[in-house]
């Protein structure tokens, strides 16, 4: 019996097939990646046509799908000190630290607002479930969902409508009324 890695009783067809059954996953792969570097592609040119940068949409989902928020904490408060220091901001630091703060609970619902707009699965993962920040969370998630499923359409009606009276073309039909 030979082990993993070790193909020494194969016999020159066998390895050749072996070596085209690896081959054709690695292409298969390759093809799948090529095709979500495209999609990738065709997402970030709409989101630039809508006035989205793309540094905030990549900033954005990176922070909202790190494993480790504390270290976007630190590199946000690294790059304000920096941007204090060449005098590209004011610096606010020595403010009154509780003029205009929010609760945790506040910003729970906010995370919880924003993983409903991005239609993210309607699970709290970092509290427990019944708790109040989970029923914080849920009540943003719901919030978050309200505002994409009553202003999303009349977003996209309107986007659609402005990029075709730039083009002098009609707005692309969102009905099945075609005659």
């Amino acid at each position: 019996m030979t082990t993993a890695g070790h193909n020494t009783a194969l016999n020159d067809e066998e390895k050749q097939a072996l070596w085209g059954h690896h081959v054709r996953r690695r292409l298969a792969l390759k093809h799948k990646r090529d095709a979500l570097a495209e999609d990738e592609k065709t997402a970030k040119k709409d989101a630039k046509n809508d006035g989205f940068a793309e540094a905030e949409i990549k900033d954005f989902v990176d922070c909202m799908t790190t494993d480790d928020p504390q270290k976007k904490v630190d590199n946000f408060n690294m790059l304000k000190r920096n941007r204090v220091r060449l005098g590209l901001i004011q610096d606010d630091r020595k403010g009154d630290l509780l003029a205009d703060r929010v609760t945790s609970e506040q910003m729970i619902h906010a995370a919880g607002i924003e993983a409903g707009l991005a239609a993210l699965d309607r699970v709290s993962k970092k509290y427990q479930a019944g708790s109040t920040e989970d029923r914080a969370w849920l009540d943003g998630y719901d919030e978050g969902q309200r505002i994409a499923r009553e202003n999303l359409q009349s977003a996209m009606e309107k986007r659609n409508a402005a990029k075709a009276s730039k083009t002098n073309e009609e707005p692309p039909a969102t009905g099945d009324d075609a005659s």
